[in-house]
């Protein structure tokens, strides 16, 4: 599957926010499972948006999203998709999954989704299925959950800033600049970062600046180009953003082969 995207890296919520206002729905198990797509890319990277979160992720990182969530998928960079239908374990998936599961995209679950997807041929009969989507799961179940990904929000308020924020040509925002094109003031836009989003508006500018970094890596702009474009002139200081948000470098994260980042 292949989808190639070269505009709008960040895409705000649609307009009207129609979809940031949904509530997030309960993921019903079945037998103890939870059904699930798993979104893996090649090449470029991929970029996936909920309701409730916007996730740009380099091939290394794959994405598990609840079949209860609406969500869309598509490729930067002219990135190849895969994706599986994998439901997850109730205990793995969490109460609230609604923004979806970030892990490792290891060789053995990339390897497998290669093979589920019919990427390396014909694909697997019946029985092969059946053993390789086991192995997938156990392979995605067994995989640190990583905290990466933009959270959005349900309030007008709140959505407006975060528009602003998201939008193409935006420059590094500031609590300010985006509390101005909220209409409110500082206080209050931080203290809706905090009890909307439940975390600080800190926080949620480093998932940015991320989800910026991958982006432009994906249309092929080179490490320190693409660090310098989110404003981080300094390797150590872009070092220790990435460090702090995935635990790996960013050499390693924004490596193009899957497992690499181990």
């Amino acid at each position: 599957m292949r989808v190639e995207r070269t505009a709008d890296r960040l895409a705000p919520p649609p307009p009207g926010g129609g979809a940031a206002r949904a509530e997030p729905a309960r993921p019903r198990a079945r037998d103890g499972l939870v059904p699930g797509t798993l979104w893996l890319g090649e090449g470029g990277a991929l970029r996936c948006r909920t309701p409730h979160s916007l996730h740009v992720l380099p091939p290394t990182l794959a994405l598990w999203v609840p079949q209860a969530t609406p969500h869309q998928a598509e490729g930067l960079g002219g990135a190849r998709l895969r994706r599986i239908e994998l439901p997850l374990a109730q205990d793995v998936v969490g109460p609230k999954p609604a923004t979806g599961r970030v892990a490792l995209a290891t060789p053995l679950l990339a390897a497998l989704a290669d093979t589920l997807d019919g990427a390396c041929g014909d694909r697997p009969n019946a029985a092969r299925r059946r053993l390789a989507l086991a192995l997938a799961r156990d392979e995605l179940q067994g995989a640190e959950a990583l905290a990466i990904g933009i959270a959005l929000p349900r309030s007008a308020l709140l959505r407006r800033a975060c528009d602003a924020a998201l939008h193409e040509e935006a420059d590094d925002c500031d609590l300010q600049t985006l509390a101005h094109a909220a209409g409110t003031s500082v206080r209050t836009l931080a203290r809706a970062f905090r009890q909307e989003l439940d975390l600080p508006f800190s926080h949620w500018r480093l998932q940015v600046r991320l989800a910026r970094l991958v982006a432009l890596w994906a249309e092929g702009r080179t490490l320190g180009a693409s660090a310098a474009a989110v404003g981080y002139n300094s390797p150590s200081a872009l070092s220790f953003m990435v460090r702090r948000l995935v635990g790996m470098t960013p050499s390693r994260l924004l490596s193009s082969t899957p497992g690499a980042a181990r």
